[in-house]
C-alpha cells in the first residue's frame, strides 16, 4: 500500500524465490484476493497521507 500515491499492490502466485501475479488498485477500487482466501476487498475506506 501506498498512502501518498493512493494505490495497493497485490502479490500472488508465489513460486520459490518471486510472485507471478502483481496487480494494482487505486484507493476506492476493489481488488480480488485470490484462493485460498477468495474475496474481494473494498478499497474505497482507505485514506491517504495528507502532505
Amino acid at each position: 500500500m501506498d498512502p501518498r500515491q493512493k494505490t495497493v499492490t497485490l502479490f500472488s502466485e508465489p513460486n520459490r524465490d518471486r510472485y507471478h501475479t502483481r496487480t494494482e488498485r487505486e484507493f476506492g477500487e476493489t481488488i480480488h484476493i485470490p484462493e485460498p482466501f477468495g474475496f474481494d476487498l473494498d478499497l474505497s475506506r482507505l485514506v491517504p497521507y495528507r502532505d
